[in-house]
């Protein structure tokens, strides 16, 4: 096993549930202002939940919605243009900074030894309104960046998983094929199917969303703790 690639969202960080929603409102909100654009708080809100609803639309069914495409949409329901609407973008893509990341218990003490094996490490993850640019950010500010050696974020690839193209791209930059490599995700439908459907091992990580649908299959092994994949990982 040369490589191991792991979902972002829910396997190696999460935020609290609404933390994002609110993050994007209050920075959307200060965008109208600064812009001198007066935006009806129930205009707003419902704004956003459209264009949440529309990425949830497009993931479900592997269509993929740029984050800029997604901050388009939210700028033409609101009726802001010109300097309000490209204050409005950013406010939207950048909002979060302003969330606090809760890191998955032992993930970084898993990644050291991972590493220290010799195992490349890489991610997979769709990334929905937060690119691929912010969330290396964040494992940036939590020491998590220089653990990983490839990427596949979905902004940047053009592909949802479980299309292939999102596990072979970290692949690709990690010099490992299917067979020598596994992922780790939370999801079935996405992280399982995908990488499995691919040659890849699998490993459904619960400690953080243990998911409840049958929609996907099930993985080689599944853990409640990241202490649990050293172990599993055969050189």
């Amino acid at each position: 096993m040369r490589a191991v690639t792991f979902d972002f969202w829910n396997t190696i960080a999460r935020v609290p549930t609404g933390a994002m929603t609110e993050a994007r409102r209050q920075a959307v909100a200060a965008a109208c202002a600064e812009g001198d654009s007066e935006v009806e708080s129930e205009l707003l809100s419902a704004s956003l939940r459209e264009v949440g609803e529309h990425w949830e639309r497009s993931w479900a069914e592997g269509v993929h919605l740029h984050p800029r495409e997604g901050a388009a949409m939210l700028v033409q329901a609101l009726g802001v243009e010109d300097t309000a609407g490209e204050l409005v973008v950013e406010a939207f893509l950048g909002a979060g900074r302003e969330v606090e990341l809760e890191l998955a218990p032992d993930i970084q003490p898993t990644l050291e030894a991972l590493g220290e094996r010799g195992v490349r490490i890489g991610i997979v993850c769709d990334v929905g309104f937060s690119g691929g640019t912010l969330l290396r950010e964040l494992l940036d500010q939590e020491g998590l960046l220089d653990y990983f050696h490839g990427w596949s974020f979905s902004d940047e690839t053009g592909h949802y998983k479980p299309a292939p193209q999102s596990f072979e791209v970290a692949l690709a930059s990690l010099g490992a094929e299917p067979q020598e490599a596994a992922h780790v995700g939370d999801l079935r439908r996405t992280d399982i199917a995908g990488a499995a459907a691919l040659g890849m091992g699998t490993v459904r990580y619960r400690g953080m969303h243990d998911d409840a649908s049958q929609d996907g299959v099930e993985a080689d092994f599944v853990i409640d703790s990241h202490r649990e994949l050293p172990g599993l990982i055969a050189l």
